[in-house]
């Protein structure tokens, strides 16, 4: 079973017929479908409805409320392919729970294998999100708007305060956030186009924000301490974690479609697997029938009674199936491996944490081309000086070194501040304050083997003299030929 869910909350629906009218819409404009088209065996009455086509297909309604109040409302269809398969889409629209009077809807799609042997595919968003977006239903995630558009973020506090709550998880609840850093003034990775369709692809899954320009990304580190995504590298932010997926053109994505399929890939597996607040079909249902046996009791015969558990018992084994199911398909934590890394992930943890992301890389990377340029020297084969200039040659270095020569540069660029903007850098990149007397004396952390200590003066020094503290971090740091 492969299985596609999300949930975002939707703006206040007073009329319980606009959601049955949603789902009619849906179902009308799939070509595949016929149950509205062909009813057979149709069960119509109080609060269920229960609609079956002569193919298999069958659309289940539910609503559940008191005293007259409607408390949730939803549906199932199931699809039997041709190939083996049971395609089950189902919705939950829960009223007044996600805060501000608004509602949550609950969506998810799913691919059932009915017999063995069946090949699987992994569901794609149905187009019923895309209505309910389309139709304005989209109502408040935290501080975003749930949309099938991009945020622009604006150059100002407001857009500031905006990017500083994504970076740090505070932006949305519900939803991831893409988060798309910009290159230079009004220049990023994506085309306007590309992120519009992202943006669009999305929608109902995660926000897309977008920042103005590369000034912003600076003024967003100093306030997140260097925790947000910068210089083109598209970031995947979780509600209550932040920025826990980065994602640039490189070795492993070599072009831009390629990296915005795994971004839409991860960016589903994340909502997917994220904890629910919203109910699943199976869960409405068990709501639903435990309050008819209670409101029904002394008016239900044994025989009405006998059925009522029959029928909770079936959905509560579906629901057992249903959370099997997603045990089984649970991504592993390697997905979360995505760093532009050549090696990979175990050896990378035994090796211990990284000064940047891609560090591993750049270093082998010169390694690669310091043997191959010495390979008559030290009497390297043929193959061999292939294989490592093949290395130096194609693999990129990455986006984050950089990053961090620039940042460099900045923080030696004015005296005054020269201290404090260097030490605030470096405490970010494996170092920790030792001592603060004449000198800050930065020591490495005791789990990044091989850095020396740098001490940086307090007092401020002239133009030569920042640009040798410069040189000399570079090489404590031994960047310095790794840019070459």
């Amino acid at each position: 079973m492969t299985t596609l869910a999300t949930e975002f909350p939707v703006n206040p629906i007073s009329d319980r017929g606009a959601f049955v009218a949603q789902v009619i819409g849906w179902l009308r404009g799939a070509s595949y479908s016929t149950v509205l088209d062909e009813p057979r065996d149709a069960e119509l009455g109080g609060d269920a409805a229960h609609i079956r086509a002569p193919n298999g297909e069958e659309l289940r309604l539910r609503e559940l409320g008191s005293d007259g109040v409607l408390e949730a409302m939803g549906f199932r269809h199931e699809f039997p392919d041709k190939e083996g398969r049971l395609w089950r889409t189902e919705a939950v629209l829960r009223r007044s729970i996600s805060g501000n009077g608004q509602d949550l809807v609950r969506i998810r799609t799913e691919c059932v294998a009915r017999r063995p042997g069946v090949r699987l595919e992994f569901p794609r968003k149905p187009y019923l999100v895309k209505m309910i977006l389309q139709d304005g239903w989209g109502g408040k995630d935290g501080e975003l708007s749930v949309s099938d558009r991009p945020l622009w973020v604006t150059d100002d506090e407001a857009g500031l305060k905006t990017a500083k709550a994504v970076t740090i998880g505070e932006a949305s609840r519900y939803l991831p956030v893409i988060y798309v850093s910009a290159m230079g003034a009004s220049n990023w990775l994506l085309s306007p186009d590309q992120t519009n369709k992202l943006a669009f692809d999305v929608g109902g899954i995660a926000h897309v924000v977008v920042e103005p320009n590369r000034a912003f990304s600076f003024r967003l580190r100093d306030l997140t301490d260097g925790q947000n995504v910068y210089g083109g590298t598209l970031g995947i932010a979780l509600p209550g974690r932040g920025i826990v997926r980065r994602y640039y053109l490189g070795f492993r994505f070599p072009d831009v479609e390629d990296l915005l399929a795994i971004v839409r890939q991860v960016s589903v597996s994340i909502r997917t697997h994220m904890p629910a607040e919203g109910w699943d079909w199976t869960e409405l249902q068990e709501q639903a029938l435990r309050q008819q046996r209670e409101r029904d009791r002394n008016r239900l015969s044994n025989a009405d009674i006998e059925r009522l558990y029959e029928e909770e018992i079936a959905n509560l084994q579906d629901r057992i199936r249903q959370l099997e199911g997603q045990i089984a398909a649970r991504s592993p934590e390697e997905e979360s491996d995505s760093d532009d890394r050549l090696l990979p992930a175990f050896l990378v943890n035994k090796l211990g944490p990284e000064i940047y992301p891609g560090e591993f890389s750049d270093r082998l990377r010169l390694a690669a081309k310091e043997c191959g340029s010495r390979a008559e020297q030290i009497g390297l084969d043929r193959r061999s000086k292939f294989v490592l200039d093949a290395i130096a040659a194609r693999l990129p270095r990455s986006p984050a070194l950089s990053e961090l020569l620039e940042d460099l540069q900045r923080a030696t660029k004015d005296p005054k501040r020269v201290a404090s903007e260097l030490t605030k850098l470096l405490l970010r990149h494996g170092y920790r304050e030792k001592a603060d007397n004449k000198h800050i004396r930065l020591e490495a952390k005791k789990e990044y083997d091989g850095l020396d200590a740098i001490t940086i003066p307090k007092t401020p020094s002239d133009h030569r003299g920042l640009k040798n503290l410069s040189k000399q971090v570079e090489r404590t740091l031994g960047i310095s030929k790794l840019s070459e």
